[in-house]
């Protein structure tokens, strides 16, 4: 293939931003600090998962081939972001990782070096979400249909591959999951919404570590080269046996931010010209089908993401955190934004949070204003895409004791929540069945309703009880413990309101509705005997 016909995610204009005037611009990614005074604040991608698959593709473009050397090399370019000319030199050598359009035993982005059989599959494959081939087979494609997208333009066809692979949920036998397992979350350290340095660039940089950093990231330093860090620059390292699995130690720290647990080959040979499936942008070029194969990269043992939560357990490895039913909330901030150690794993926030509260804070300089985190992932069956959820939570700037008893106040808070949401779906089937201990059904509405009537006000009183945490205030954060559980009491009265009598009621009986409520063992009744409740006034 000719050289000047190969398409690079580097070298070529492709990325989709807007700027602060709302004003959308494709660019190449080595503007990214802005340039002709357009300062970029947003990636438009035509779907969330890409939106956040593109924010780590940069992060670990920059973190490959611009990672500061130190912290007042980190600080420099938080003052003043590079050139597109200093990127642009600093990514040339790793460009050749980012080809696309290349034939099988020559480098290919995020595609086996040599995969010249595999079984054939249409382009739509590659989105997580779509149908998998036993449920074509058995006609059982319901919810999410096939032939949802036809084609897809080199550059989403790209970014489609990244974001499987860095997702890959279990795939059937020998299709191997992401380095971070099925469904990670990933979470990012974003600036505050009003501060002037709410850029795209900023929101990379935030999650950028120093050299330094790296070297204390899992992984073996002393490999070299670019195969140890884009797998697919050379031959696959393939896991048809026990004993072929790739440990840290097996490739160098960076690979976490490039892992390839799948055997795929883009088919560029049948590529025509069209209308993208996904950006309904015109396109020289379509890429319609692809083929795959088991058995790619294990990742396995003490793998860890620099952006992504884990849960931590003596004696086991460490284990991402993983979308779950019902979405992301504030009874996650505890473990997402920092670390919580109440249950028998402790569950850590991603290192960029981590190093955000250690070293980032200081760094900036305005502890004024507190930070995003944007916490975003699949919930997975296996398989199978259930949901994508993501949410913003607010990191303070606290150290210390201070950190320590802003935690304190929050588990808290939800364990209170926890608490008064059993207590109402109790009382509840009381209302609603004669027989409450038998009822069956899904009452995940009411869960879901809770936590979103509860939600502002949990973050409100959240940084109100910051401030005090700073000061040592005990007495006024107990006030504000004691107002968090009068709008939980009074949440779930209204919720029990709303929902006593919906038809859910199996019969209309009005007296087991009032019992349910004011009667022994009703909402009333464990409200106010509620060991959680009263432990926030203690």
């Amino acid at each position: 293939m000719n050289k000047s016909n190969i398409m690079n995610l580097i070298s070529d204009p492709w990325l989709p931003v807007q700027d602060k005037a709302g004003t959308c611009h494709t660019i190449k990614l080595s503007e990214i600090g802005g340039h002709r005074d357009a300062h970029f604040v947003e990636i438009k991608a035509p779907r969330a998962d890409f939106k956040g698959a593109i924010y780590q593709l940069l992060i670990g473009i920059l973190q490959t081939a611009f990672a500061p050397k130190d912290s007042r090399e980190w600080k420099k370019y938080w003052r003043t972001p590079p050139s597109q000319e200093e990127l642009e030199q600093a990514f040339k050598r790793i460009e050749t990782a980012f080809n696309l359009n290349t034939t099988n035993g020559t480098p290919a982005f995020m595609q086996d070096f040599d995969l010249p059989k595999g079984e054939d599959k249409n382009i739509a494959a590659l989105l997580i979400e779509a149908p998998g081939g036993k449920t074509i087979t058995d006609n059982a494609d319901h919810f999410i249909k096939r032939g949802g997208v036809e084609n897809l333009s080199p550059y989403w066809a790209a970014i489609a591959l990244f974001t499987l692979q860095i997702n890959a949920p279990s795939g059937g036998v020998g299709h191997r999951v992401s380095l971070r397992g099925g469904g990670p979350l990933t979470t990012l350290v974003l600036p505050p919404e009003n501060s002037t340095q709410n850029t795209l660039w900023h929101q990379l940089w935030l999650n950028v570590l120093t050299e330094e950093e790296m070297l204390e990231q899992h992984g073996n330093n002393d490999l070299g080269g670019l195969p140890a860090t884009f797998p697919w620059m050379t031959d696959t390292r393939t896991s048809e046996k026990k004993g072929m699995e790739t440990y840290p130690e097996d490739a160098h720290p960076l690979q976490m931010y490039w892992s390839m647990p799948r055997r795929i080959r883009l088919h560029w040979d049948e590529s025509n010209d069209g209308v993208c499936g996904l950006s309904g942008q015109q396109s020289t070029h379509l890429l319609h089908s692809f083929h795959a194969k088991n058995y790619g990269v294990n990742y396995t043992g003490n793998w860890v993401h620099s952006l992504t939560p884990y849960s931590l357990e003596a004696g086991n490895e460490p284990l991402s955190i993983k979308g779950q039913p019902g979405g992301l909330g504030y009874r996650h901030w505890l473990g997402l934004a920092v670390s919580d150690e109440s249950g028998k794993a402790k569950k850590v926030p991603a290192t960029v949070v981590q190093n955000y509260l250690k070293t980032r804070c200081h760094w900036i300089g305005d502890k004024s204003l507190n930070p995003r985190l944007w916490a975003f992932g699949y919930d997975m069956d296996n398989m199978k895409a259930r949901c994508w959820y993501e949410a913003n939570m607010p990191i303070f700037n606290l150290e210390g004791e201070a950190l320590a008893d802003l935690h304190d106040y929050a588990q808290a808070m939800v364990q209170a929540a926890v608490d008064v949401l059993k207590t109402l779906k109790s009382a509840l089937k009381i209302a609603w069945f004669k027989r409450p201990k038998d009822a069956k059904g899904d009452l995940s509405a009411i869960d879901a309703n809770f936590w979103s009537a509860t939600e502002s006000e949990f973050y409100r009183l959240l940084a109100q009880l910051a401030e005090l945490a700073e000061k040592d205030d005990e007495d006024s954060a107990k006030k504000l413990l004691i107002s968090w559980a009068n709008r939980l009491k009074q949440s779930a009265r209204e919720l029990f309101d709303q929902y006593a009598l919906s038809s859910m009621n199996e019969d209309g009986d009005f007296k087991r509705v009032i019992k349910a409520k004011h009667g022994k063992g009703g909402l009333e009744h464990y409200l106010n005997g509620s060991k959680a409740l009263k432990a926030l006034a203690a």
